[in-house]
């Protein structure tokens, strides 16, 4: 249990005005590339100016992450006539990992270029700028793209050699490159000359597993062609310079187990007719064989935000400040900890390297980003990062209102008598059955009009009270719930037993 003796975050930590006034909204960092895109165009649109307005944009809402910095230094490079590097990125993370927010930092930075040379610098250094205005952009979202002839007089493409052409050079570009606009068929070399020769381009492709899954829905061999058209547009992009592609494209069995419910949808509307999860993840399968392999065998991979990192993008939105020397205090001060209480602990706390992880993820401990990453994030319903902040700005609000003093946010700090918090975690996680077993057995919003009064984690800590004062049952029950709600749906029915006879992979840190 952690000691009297470590400093409390409270002092050493500033949240946001937002989160502290309970104004804070997590669809803020909901980012939109073809937001930016329609920004840059004239178009206005929903998203919020933390993405629309660069300066605000590379000053609050970036952390300069290795990923992110190899990305942007490398690809401008490309542009800028240096062939040494890459042509071609692959961008890949499991847990909200900046993959689109990469895509939004290099529309940026090729769009307005040295205009932006002073709030950028953390993440370029010195890296050259275009001239604003020097590069063409197309960013394109798949899962936005339309895959049949769209209605109305009003020019909308419906193919991705189209889009490419239309973002590129508008319409006279489009009308350039003839037939292939809304051919079916990939384009051939023409196309290619036409659109991208003597001039410096950046495509951005985001989501492109889903749109090969919509396009093999659409049209018979509908995802061959677009690998054909891929493998096309990496061989110019390799052999010319000015031109970069940056691609996310998750595995298909990753997007589908994430995003089950959201693909279903998507087919469904394409085909105009309801489809089971079967057929779905079949044509999900079958249309990201090709372009799996040809993205994976011409594009470098890179990780955005290494799961090492992810406290810093966190703390980045949630925190206005964050005091470095407190980080090294209580990275410290739990090694002092663990190395007396070794025995009682997991390996990984008595490993060298933990104090570093410490140090590196402060104000959030280890296991509870583990907790956030590794689980609850995966479950489809909670929605991945904006859960995960929607979540962390409650909790960090409710510790500031109570002003509690703890020295790092473990995951026993999830608040679990706060109905925000209870609300939100439940019906997020679709476990709304067990309120009853939270407020009978480990402490709940409505534990107190019990008829006794007091959950049985409660009893017991006042039967065996921590000689601090910690209530170490409820903390520690607290901890076993939370990571019980992950993964139910595979159990079979649906249990009411109290978390302490729940199943558990793993032992929980203690509270």
């Amino acid at each position: 249990m952690l000691g009297e003796t470590l400093s409390s975050i409270i002092e050493a930590c500033r949240p946001r005005e937002g989160i502290l006034q309970g104004t804070f909204n997590p669809e803020v960092f909901t980012a939109s590339l073809s937001q930016v895109v329609a920004h840059y165009r004239g178009r206005r649109g929903r998203i919020d100016n933390l993405y629309t307005d660069a300066d605000q944009f590379f000053r609050d809402g970036t952390a300069p992450t290795d990923g992110i910095k190899f990305v942007l230094r490398e690809a401008l490079l490309r542009l800028s006539g240096d062939n040494s590097a890459p042509a071609i990125y692959r961008l890949e993370t499991a847990f909200g990992g900046g993959k689109t927010h990469t895509l939004i930092a290099l529309t940026h930075l090729a769009i307005r270029g040295r205009e932006l040379t002073e709030a950028a610098v953390p993440l370029i250094d010195e890296t050259p700028l275009p001239s604003p205005g020097e590069c063409n952009v197309a960013g394109i979202a798949g899962d936005e793209l339309a895959v049949h002839r769209p209605q109305g007089p009003e020019l909308v493409p419906y193919t991705l050699w189209g889009e490419i052409a239309f973002q590129i050079g508008g319409e006279a570009l489009y009308k350039a490159i003839g037939e292939d606009a809304t051919a079916t068929a990939a384009p051939g070399s023409t196309y290619f000359d036409t659109v991208f020769k003597g001039r410096k381009a950046l495509v951005l492709l985001d989501e492109l597993a889903q749109y090969a899954a919509r396009l093999e829905a659409a049209r018979p061999n509908g995802a061959e062609q677009l690998a054909a058209f891929l493998l096309a547009l990496h061989g110019y992009a390799r052999t010319h310079s000015g031109l970069v592609v940056v691609v996310t494209l998750a595995s298909q069995a990753d997007a589908f187990a994430r995003q089950t419910r959201r693909i279903v949808d998507l087919l469904s509307q394409v085909r105009g007719t309801p489809i089971s999860e079967a057929e779905a993840e079949a044509i999900a399968q079958r249309a990201g064989h090709d372009t799996q392999s040809v993205v994976a065998r011409d594009a470098t991979p890179v990780v955005p935000v290494q799961a090492a990192e992810l406290s810093h993008v966190l703390a980045k939105r949630l925190f206005a400040a964050v005091d470095p020397s407190a980080a090294r205090a209580a990275a410290e001060n739990y090694r002092e900890l663990y190395a007396r209480s070794s025995a009682a602990l997991p390996d990984e706390a008595a490993r060298p390297d933990f104090q570093g992880r410490i140090r590196s993820h402060y104000p959030f401990h280890p296991t509870f980003l583990q907790f956030l990453n590794s689980k609850l994030s995966t479950v489809e319903t909670f929605q991945g990062t904006r859960g995960v902040l929607r979540l962390l700005a409650l909790v960090v609000r409710n510790i500031w209102t109570k002003q509690q003093r703890v020295p790092m946010i473990h995951t026993a700090h999830v608040d679990l008598r706060d109905p925000r918090i209870v609300d939100e975690i439940l019906g997020r996680t679709r476990s709304g059955e067990l309120k009853t077993v939270l407020d009978t057995d480990v402490g709940g919003p409505d534990t107190g009009s019990l008829a006794i009064g007091r959950s049985r984690a409660e009893i017991a800590d006042g039967r065996n009270p921590h000689p601090a004062g910690f209530a170490l049952h409820e903390l520690a029950w607290r901890t076993v719930f939370l990571h019980s709600l992950v993964g139910r749906a595979d159990w079979g029915p649906k249990s009411s037993a109290s978390p302490n006879v729940t199943r558990c992979s793993k032992r929980p840190f203690p509270a």
